[in-house]
């Protein structure tokens, strides 16, 4: 999947992994950027992202910052990459053709529809809580 997403979707799943292991209430954007050690200021457009599209709640002043809007376990990962590189990834022709579909397919429409379809389903099948219960992912949340 390295190659599937683009930086900061691999920058918010990161945030999203390291805020599920932090229940102390909400961190600031640059506390995370430390943590996880990715650029503050690209971060901090992430985690704007992240709180429009309701994966995050986001509090101003003194005790401000972030924290999940839901438990992790109710967060997908296709939440996720929708919230940050949108639905093309599932939804549009892999050649990027823009009137590729089923009634004028490009050479790869038949093999990508199936393939986009499994695809969907893992990323839907996929919560934040599955992410933090692998070791690995909570190694590059750290």
């Amino acid at each position: 999947m390295h190659m599937l997403f683009s930086q900061s979707c691999k920058y918010a799943i990161r945030a999203l992994v390291h805020l599920s292991s932090n229940t102390d209430g909400p961190s600031l954007s640059r506390d995370i950027a430390h943590d996880i050690q990715v650029p503050e200021h690209f971060l901090a457009k992430i985690l704007q992202d992240l709180a429009r599209h309701q994966l995050l709640d986001s509090f101003k002043g003194r005790g401000g910052g972030f924290q999940l809007a839901r438990p992790p376990g109710r967060i997908s990962l296709g939440e996720i990459v929708h919230a940050v590189d949108g639905n093309g990834l599932t939804e549009n022709c892999l050649l990027g053709l823009p009137n590729c579909s089923a009634e004028s397919p490009c050479a790869m429409h038949d093999w990508w529809s199936t393939q986009r379809q499994e695809l969907k389903e893992m990323l839907e099948g996929q919560s934040l809580a599955d992410l933090t219960s692998d070791g690995v992912l909570k190694k590059i949340a750290k």
